[in-house]
C-alpha cells in the first residue's frame, strides 16, 4: 500500500491513512461480492486479497487525499512500485486463475497507452512495448549518471523497471494480460457511505448504522487477523451473519459498546473540574489517568446515541438520577461517619472515588439489558462530577462552588 500524493500529511498520518484504506476497501469488496465461498485477506499476497468462485483477485492500493490526485501513466512511480510486487509474487500463482488490479485515486490519460488496463479484452502488445521502453530508459538513465558521478535519478521506480525487464516476452505479456487498473478510486472518506449503499436489502435508514457497526467489527477482525487470532481471511458468511446480528440488536433496541476498546485523542483535554475533583481528596495519577479515559469514552458514547436516536437523551438522564442515587447514599454516610479533620475527609473522598471505577459498574443496573461495558458507569461519574452533580469529597460542594 502506498499513499502517492498525500500532499502535506505527516508520513505517519500518511501510513495510517493508507492502511485504514485497505481494511475499508476490502471490507466494501466483499459486500459487493455474491459468491458463497468468497473471502478476502489484507496484506497477505498483496494490499488485499480475494478469493470467489475458484478465482483469486489481488489488489495494489494507491491511495491519495489530494485535490489533484497523480495520474496513472506508463511513467508512474505507482504502477512500477505495484509491477515489482507482481513479479516478486508471480512465481506463487498460476496467472489463469488471477487477475491482478491497480486501485487509485488518479485517473489514466485518454492517450496513454495504459488505457488498454481498463479491460481485460484489450490487446496488451503496445502496452508492453511502451513499458519496455520506458524501463529501458529508466536504466539506461542511471548506468549514465553512474558512470557520471551524477546522483542516480528514478530510485522510486527502477526496482520494477529491472524486475519488468528480468522477465522473457512472454512473461511479460503474460503477467499484463492479466492486469487491470481501476481509475477514479473512491477516497477513504466516502466508502463508509459506499459501504451502507450497497445493504440494499435493508431498510434505507438502517444502512447508515449497520454500516458504521460493521466497520467497527471489521477493524476488529482485520486486527485479530494480522496478529494471528483468527483465520487470515474473512469469508463472506461472516460478514452476513454479523449483518445479521447488527440488524436484530438493532430491532430490539440493544445498545453497543462503541468506545470499549477505544482511546481517548491524545491532545484530548477534559473540564478543569474533573482534575479539581479529584485533587480534593488527593487522588493519585492513576486515578486522574482512569478518570479521563473513562470520561471521554462515556461522553462520546452519549453523543452516539443521541446522534442515532434522539429519544436516548431521556433515557441517558433517567440513568444519571440513578448514579446519582447511588453516589448519594455512599456520600452521605461518608459525610455522616467522617471526623471533621481534613486528612480523614480526603481518605474517605478518595475511597469513594475509586467505587466509581471499581465496584459501581458490579452494583449499579445497566442502563439498558445486556449491556456489560464498565466504561459507561465509571465515565459517566466523571460527566457527573464535572457538572457538581456528584464529588468526592465531603464538602466539594462548598470547595468547588466557586469554581464552577
Amino acid at each position: 500500500m502506498s499513499n502517492d500524493g498525500q500532499i502535506g500529511l505527516h508520513t505517519a498520518e500518511a501510513a495510517a491513512l493508507g492502511f485504514y484504506f485497505q481494511t475499508f476497501f476490502a471490507l466494501e469488496t466483499l459486500v459487493a461480492q455474491s459468491a458463497d465461498d468468497a473471502s478476502i485477506a489484507v496484506e497477505r499476497l498483496d494490499d488485499v486479497e480475494l478469493s470467489a468462485d475458484g478465482h483469486t483477485l489481488l489488489y495494489q492500493l494507491k491511495h491519495s487525499i489530494s485535490v489533484t490526485p497523480p495520474p496513472i501513466t506508463v511513467k508512474a512511480r505507482a504502477l512500477w512500485r505495484t509491477i515489482k510486487v507482481w513479479v516478486d509474487i508471480l512465481p506463487t500463482l498460476t496467472l489463469s486463475d488471477t487477475t491482478l488490479h491497480l486501485v487509485a485515486i488518479g485517473e489514466i490519460p485518454k492517450d496513454s497507452p495504459l488505457q488498454a488496463l481498463t479491460s481485460l479484452e484489450t490487446d496488451r502488445s503496445a502496452l508492453v512495448a511502451a513499458m519496455v521502453d520506458e524501463a529501458q530508459r529508466v536504466i539506461d538513465a542511471r548506468s549514465e549518471a553512474k558512470k557520471s558521478g551524477k546522483l542516480l535519478p528514478y530510485s522510486d521506480r527502477v526496482d520494477g523497471a529491472e524486475a519488468f525487464m528480468g522477465l522473457s516476452d512472454t512473461e511479460r505479456l503474460n503477467l499484463m494480460r492479466r492486469a487491470l487498473v481501476k481509475q477514479n478510486s473512491s477516497t477513504i472518506d466516502k466508502i463508509e457511505g459506499q459501504v451502507a449503499d450497497r445493504l440494499k436489502l435493508l431498510p434505507v435508514d438502517q444502512r447508515p448504522l449497520v454500516a458504521k457497526r460493521l466497520i467497527e467489527w471489521w477493524d476488529r477482525q482485520i486486527i485479530y487477523s494480522l496478529c494471528g487470532k483468527r483465520e487470515r481471511a474473512i469469508a463472506r458468511t461472516e460478514l452476513q451473519a454479523q449483518i445479521m446480528a447488527i440488524v436484530a440488536d438493532l430491532e430490539q433496541g440493544k445498545l453497543f459498546a462503541e468506545f470499549e476498546t477505544a482511546t481517548q485523542p491524545k491532545d484530548y483535554q477534559p473540564d478543569g473540574m474533573l482534575a479539581r475533583q479529584i485533587e480534593l481528596v488527593e487522588g493519585k495519577p492513576s486515578d486522574l489517568m482512569k478518570a479521563i479515559r473513562e470520561e471521554w469514552k462515556a461522553r462520546e458514547q452519549r453523543a452516539s446515541w443521541i446522534s442515532a436516536n434522539s429519544a436516548m437523551a431521556s433515557t441517558i438522564t433517567e440513568y444519571d438520577l440513578i448514579l446519582t442515587e447511588h453516589w448519594s447514599d455512599r456520600h452521605m454516610q461518608m459525610c455522616e461517619e467522617c471526623s471533621k479533620q481534613d486528612d480523614s475527609k480526603r481518605k474517605e473522598g478518595l475511597k469513594l472515588l475509586r467505587w466509581t471505577h471499581d465496584e459501581a459498574p458490579l452494583s449499579v443496573r445497566p442502563i439498558a439489558a445486556g449491556w456489560t461495558a464498565p466504561y459507561y458507569v465509571r465515565g459517566s461519574y466523571q460527566v457527573l462530577a464535572i457538572n457538581l452533580t456528584v464529588g468526592w469529597h465531603p464538602d466539594f460542594t462548598d470547595l468547588l462552588k466557586g469554581d464552577a
